[in-house]
């Protein structure tokens, strides 16, 4: 009981933080579950989904541990630093994300995808593509003012890894279910448009945090 009143009292973003601590514990378990797919099956789409996914926990770890480095100072000009900082790096990772990612998506256009699974795993790959997307839609709108850049910068970055689980999605159901392979090979243009998409977030990051800078500085 002592616990739960705690966890009323803590305000608004502190709530946040601490949701996104069991969420990111929740993303490594199902990148591991992607990583074991990709040997599996085998597929390199899980493989590369598994290892973007691990990346980016790792990442909001580092951006929970910046928040409470923000939460326990009272400097307000250390506070800003602390997230700007944050901010920006987590646009720069998109931004070499995004690149791979797009390699890869080449290399599948041309070599094309074999990504069979059964059924009701299919299914499970996209209600977990969906469910990412809605959660991440909801929380770039609901944390898009009136939030630290911490807490920008995480709904941004998992609203990256919302784009490429639609693309997994979209590799299982054309695989399993197309007998085209260029049908098939559509999986490479979508990954290339994603690709771009996640880069051009990553860039809007690094010259949004670059404005705001200039603007205190003057």
């Amino acid at each position: 009981m002592k616990l739960i009143k705690e966890i009323k009292n803590l305000e608004k973003n502190d709530k946040t933080m601490l949701l996104l601590i069991f969420t990111t514990i929740g993303n490594i378990i199902i990148a591991i579950t992607k990583f074991i797919f990709s040997i599996t099956i085998p597929s390199l789409w899980f493989f590369v989904n598994a290892c973007f996914l691990a990346v980016l926990s790792i990442s909001r770890f580092f951006s929970i541990r910046n928040y409470g480095k923000r939460r326990s100072t009272k400097d307000e000009n250390i506070k800003k630093e602390i997230g700007y900082k944050n901010y920006l790096h987590n646009g720069v990772l998109l931004i070499i994300l995004g690149i791979m990612y797009f390699f890869v998506s080449v290399y599948m256009y041309y070599k094309g995808t074999n990504t069979i699974m059964h059924e009701y795993l299919t299914y499970l790959v996209a209600l977990n593509a969906f469910w990412s997307i809605s959660w991440s839609i909801y929380g770039m709108v609901k944390y898009k003012r009136k939030s630290s850049p911490i807490l920008k910068s995480v709904k941004i970055t998992s609203f990256a890894n919302a784009l490429t689980s639609i693309v997994l999605t979209q590799v299982v159901l054309l695989d399993t279910y197309a007998s085209e392979y260029d049908l098939a090979n559509i999986n490479g243009y979508t990954g290339m448009g994603v690709s771009v998409i996640i880069m051009i977030m990553g860039l809007y990051m690094i010259i949004n945090i670059k404005k705001i800078i200039c603007l205190e500085s003057n």
